[in-house]
């Protein structure tokens, strides 16, 4: 069998496990669909069913974190890396979501080869969730899909394929996400250009979106510690409830969800 693992990254097991792991220092990982079953007997595979949604303590937090940094990179969303394996992977994935059992609800967020590692790194986002997010449960239903198409192909054993959930703080493809998590907060980049016309640098705020149309887009700041007073307890002051601030799309340099830790 492929080797193949399923982690859920920030919202994949939900919101409160999202924030009570980035305060832990393990973002929020949990491991499924064990990696490597070669040689390994019936008996042992069903122990590992009944264990594969518990918290994987061993894992190598230096890997994890190099993992997320490789899903989350710049440059295109979706790479092969000039590799067989990784178009053999890509297209398997992609006839995996296409099937009856998930058509219309995944897409592919993210898809990357790490080719020096012979690792397969990819995020399927889910379509009608809130944060865009799959489930545990739902990522392990979907690399048990994909290791099928792989196996069914030939795919190469020492190849590692990992599927994750985009992540709780999710890096949102812009514009056109813009609109999709307008109502969910913010950490957003913009060219400060269009509050200094002289300046060449970006800014980047906690916001949400107050309008959107095809070219523009308006945000008032978000009621979060960074824009409240230094003095613990007091809320937003009148100036930074009533601030607008109205742009281009084009403005808008990057976004990422925003969960309050």
């Amino acid at each position: 069998p492929v080797t193949t693992r399923a982690r859920a990254r920030g919202r994949g097991i939900g919101i409160e496990g999202a924030i009570e792991g980035a305060r832990r220092g393990w973002g929020a990982r949990t491991l499924a669909a064990k990696s490597n079953n070669r040689g390994r007997t019936a008996a042992d595979e069903d122990e590992d069913e009944d264990d594969e949604e518990a918290l994987d303590e061993d894992f190598d937090v230096e890997e994890e974190v190099a993992a997320d940094e490789e899903l989350e990179v710049g440059g295109e969303a979706i790479d092969a890396g000039g590799t067989d394996y990784g178009e053999m992977a890509l297209e398997a994935l992609r006839d995996a979501l296409a099937s009856d059992a998930f058509a219309g609800e995944y897409d592919i967020f993210s898809f990357k080869v790490n080719a020096s590692r012979r690792r397969v790194l990819a995020s399927v986002d889910k379509l009608n969730d809130k944060y865009g997010s799959p489930t545990l449960d739902e990522l392990t239903t979907i690399v048990r899909a994909h290791n099928a198409i792989l196996d069914e192909r030939g795919f190469p054993e020492d190849v590692a394929v990992e599927l994750a959930s985009p992540g709780a703080m999710r890096s949102l493809r812009v514009p056109r996400e813009l609109e999709r998590f307008r109502d969910l907060v913010m950490d957003v980049t913009y060219k400060e250009a269009i509050e200094n016309p002289e300046s060449t640098s970006n800014v980047t705020k906690t916001m949400e979106v107050t309008d959107i149309s095809d070219t523009e887009v308006e945000w008032k700041l978000a009621d979060v510690p960074a824009n409240r007073p230094a003095k613990k307890g007091q809320g937003m002051n009148k100036k930074s409830r009533e601030w607008r601030l109205r742009m281009p799309l084009d403005a808008v340099v990057r976004a990422n969800l925003f969960i309050d830790i």
